[in-house]
C-alpha cells in the first residue's frame, strides 16, 4: 500500500512540474529566447525488474514465394489455367505461350551444331583415304617423272608425257567427284533449301498475322547469306575442275608435240624437265608429309570451340521451347496472375505470383537507431489488426547487416518466424504490429533517466544529502528508467534537476520515441510500473 501512495506522489509530482514548465516557458516566450528557470524534484532509487522492448511494424510474408516469368521476347499468351487465390501442386501447368517461334529456333540450332559437327570430324580428320591415295600417287609420279627426265631419248620422254596425262586425268576424276569443295556445294544445297523452306513458312504465318515483319526480313536476309555462300562454293568448285581440265589439256598438248616435234625441241625438253621434275617432287613430298602429320591443333581447337557453342545454343533453345509450358516449381497458393490470354509477355513480365501460406513470417522495418539492439533468437509477441484474437510469439531469426535508405531514413528488415494460432485468415502483406524483448534484468537498481547526467568524466547524478555529484556506472536504459550497476544503493535520495526555457519541449531533449519498457518495482514505492519510450 505504501508503495502505491508513492508511485501516486511521483506520478503527480512529474505532471505538476511539466505544467510548470510549460506555464513557464510561455509566460517568457518573446521576451527573451536564453531566460530559463531551474525546478528540481528528489527521486529515490528503487529496486525492481526492467524489461526493454522495440516495437517496430511489419508485414506478413511467405518463407517460400516466387515470381513467375517467360524467357521469351513479346510472345503471346495461349492458355491461363489458374487464378489468384486457388491451390496448385508441384508440376501443375499454370499458363502456356505460342511456341512456334521456339520451336523454328531449335531447328535451327539443331541444323547449325549439325553443320559444325560436320566441321570439327573435318578438322580432326582434314585428309580422305582417297586424298591420301593421290598424295603417295603423286610422290611416286614425281620421282618416276625425275628419273625420266635424266634421260634424253624421245621415246622417254613421250612415254613420259602420256605418264602426265593419265596422271591429269585422274587428278580431274577425284577433284569432280571427291574434293571437300563438292561435299561443301552439297551441305550448302540443303540449307538453302532450308531456308527457302522456313521463308516460305513465315511468309504464309506473316499473312496469317502470327510473325511480323521483323523476323521474316531477318529470315530473307539469312536466306541470302546462304545463297552467296553457295554461289561462292560452287564457284570454287568451278574454279578446281577448270584447273584439272586445264592441266589435262596441256597434258594432250605436250604429247602431241612431242610426237610430231623436231629433235631439237626434244632436246631442249629434256633440258628444262629435270628442273620442274624436281620441284615437283618436293612439292608431292611436303603436301604426303603434311597429310601424314594429321590433323592441325589449332584448327581442331577452333571448330571444338565452334561446336561446343553450338550445342550451347541448342540446349538454350530446347530449354526456351520447354519453359513455354509455365509449370508450378512447388506446391502452394497462386497468389496473384499477371496476364491474360492474348497478351504479349517477356522476361520481365511477372506472370504468376506463387506462395507456400503454410509457412508463414513477419518481416519487420526496425530504425537504424534501435537495430543495434536487435539480436539473432529474441523473442517478440506479434498481433495483427486485421485479425482479431490472432496473437503469435516469435523468434527472430534473420538480422540484415546492411540496410536500405528510403526518403533519406535508413531502416533494416527484420525476419521474424511465427508460432501461435488464428493465423489461418493471414496473407502476405498484412500489417503486423511486432514488439521485440531486447533486453530484460531481475532485480535490478533503477533510477529516472532524467536524474543522470553527462560530465567529461562520465555519468553522474547529485546526491539529496550532500549536494555533490557522484559518478555511476549505467545499465540497461530506455531513455526514461535506467538501470544503476555501480555507484548508488537502494534508497539513496538524487536530485533530478529540470530547465524551463522558450521551448516548450526541453524538459524531454532528444525526444522519446520507439523503445518500450516494463518496471516492476520490488518492495517500497518509487518508479511506476510502465514507462514510455525513449532513447537517451
Amino acid at each position: 500500500m505504501q508503495g502505491k501512495t508513492d508511485w501516486l506522489k511521483w506520478a503527480l509530482a512529474i505532471v505538476v512540474i511539466a505544467a510548470l514548465v510549460v506555464a513557464g516557458s510561455r509566460l517568457v516566450r518573446g521576451q527573451s529566447q536564453s531566460a530559463s528557470s531551474a525546478l528540481t524534484q528528489v527521486v529515490q532509487v528503487t529496486r525492481g525488474n526492467m524489461t526493454a522492448s522495440v516495437s517496430p511494424t511489419g508485414q506478413v510474408a511467405a518463407q517460400q514465394q516466387v515470381q513467375l516469368s517467360f524467357d521469351v521476347s513479346r510472345l503471346p499468351v495461349t492458355e491461363v489455367l489458374v487464378a489468384a487465390g486457388q491451390e496448385v501442386e508441384k508440376g501443375d501447368v499454370l499458363v502456356k505461350i505460342d511456341a512456334s517461334s521456339l520451336e523454328r529456333a531449335v531447328e535451327q540450332a539443331e541444323a547449325n551444331l549439325l553443320s559444325a559437327e560436320e566441321a570439327l570430324e573435318k578438322a580432326r580428320n582434314p585428309y580422305t583415304a582417297l586424298e591420301r591415295q593421290k598424295a603417295e600417287l603423286d610422290v611416286a609420279q614425281a620421282q618416276v617423272a625425275l628419273a625420266l627426265a635424266k634421260q634424253d631419248s624421245l621415246e622417254d620422254l613421250i612415254a613420259q608425257a602420256e605418264f602426265d596425262l593419265e596422271s591429269a586425268r585422274l587428278n580431274l576424276l577425284i577433284t569432280k567427284s571427291g574434293t571437300s569443295v563438292g561435299k561443301t556445294v552439297r551441305d550448302l544445297l540443303y540449307t538453302v533449301a532450308w531456308h527457302e523452306r522456313n521463308l516460305r513458312n513465315l511468309q504464309e504465318e506473316n499473312r496469317q498475322g502470327k510473325v511480323g515483319q521483323d523476323e521474316l526480313a531477318e529470315a530473307e536476309q539469312e536466306l541470302a547469306r546462304v545463297t552467296a555462300q553457295l554461289r561462292s562454293a560452287e564457284a570454287t568448285a568451278r574454279t578446281a575442275r577448270s584447273a584439272a581440265e586445264e592441266k589435262v589439256s596441256e597434258a594432250e598438248k605436250s604429247l602431241a608435240d612431242l610426237k610430231v616435234g623436231s629433235s631439237s625441241l626434244a632436246v631442249a625438253e629434256v633440258n628444262n624437265k629435270v628442273a620442274q621434275v624436281e620441284y615437283n617432287l618436293a612439292r608431292a613430298t611436303e603436301t604426303l608429309a603434311e597429310m601424314i602429320a594429321g590433323a592441325d591443333a589449332r584448327s581442331v581447337q577452333l571448330a571444338q570451340a565452334r561446336y561446343e557453342s553450338a550445342r550451347a545454343t541448342l540446349e538454350d533453345a530446347q530449354g526456351r521451347l520447354e519453359s513455354a509450358t509455365m509449370v508450378a516449381p512447388f506446391s502452394g497458393t497462386v497468389t496473384a496472375v499477371g496476364v491474360k490470354a492474348g497478351d504479349l509477355v517477356s522476361s520481365g513480365t511477372n506472370v504468376v505470383t506463387l506462395a507456400d501460406l503454410t509457412k508463414l513470417e513477419v518481416v519487420a522495418t526496425v530504425d537504424e537507431t534501435e537495430i543495434s539492439q536487435v539480436k539473432v533468437g529474441q523473442t517478440a509477441s506479434i498481433t495483427f489488426d486485421a485479425v482479431s484474437g490472432a496473437r503469435f510469439t516469435g523468434r527472430v531469426v534473420q538480422v540484415p547487416l546492411v540496410g536500405q535508405l528510403v526518403q533519406n531514413v535508413v531502416s533494416y528488415d527484420v525476419v521474424l518466424s511465427m508460432e501461435g494460432t488464428g493465423g489461418g485468415a493471414l496473407l502476405p502483406g498484412m500489417t503486423a504490429n511486432v514488439t521485440i524483448i531486447v533486453g530484460q534484468k531481475q532485480n535490478v537498481l533503477l533510477l529516472p533517466v532524467l536524474a543522470i547526467a553527462r560530465e567529461d568524466t562520465g555519468d553522474v547524478v547529485t546526491l539529496e544529502d550532500t549536494g555533490e555529484t557522484t559518478p555511476v556506472e549505467v545499465g540497461l536504459s530506455n531513455g526514461t528508467y535506467v538501470e544503476i550497476v555501480r555507484g548508488l544503493n537502494e534508497g539513496d535520495r538524487v536530485v533530478v534537476a529540470y530547465s524551463a526555457s522558450s521551448t516548450e519541449n526541453s524538459m524531454f531533449p532528444g525526444g522519446m520515441m520507439g523503445v518500450q519498457v516494463m518496471v516492476e518495482p520490488q518492495g517500497g514505492g518509487g518508479a511506476p510500473r510502465q514507462g514510455g519510450a525513449a532513447g537517451r
